[in-house]
């Protein structure tokens, strides 16, 4: 499981779940790996515009990340419920 993505999809459930810093953060965090694949870029394009405060973009590549892993989306949500 995908601890950015993870992060960004809380975030797109409840804007108020995490803060502005934690999200820059996550940003961080994926920025250096995304020149290595596609899901990375994937990865760090969702955690900036969640950092952005730009939450269509955002979601957009959480979709694009779960296309190109083959992830179950389903699992990211139930966890998320917990």
């Amino acid at each position: 499981m995908n601890k950015h993505i993870l992060l960004v999809m809380k975030w797109l459930d409840n804007k108020d779940s995490v803060s502005q810093e934690k999200l820059k953060e996550n940003w961080r965090e994926t920025w250096g790996t995304y020149v290595d694949a596609e899901d990375a870029y994937a990865e760090a394009g969702a955690a900036y515009w969640a950092a952005a405060n730009w939450a269509g973009d955002a979601a957009y590549l959480v979709d694009k990340y779960f296309k190109i892993t083959g992830e179950d989306k389903n699992e990211y949500l139930k966890e998320l419920e917990k």
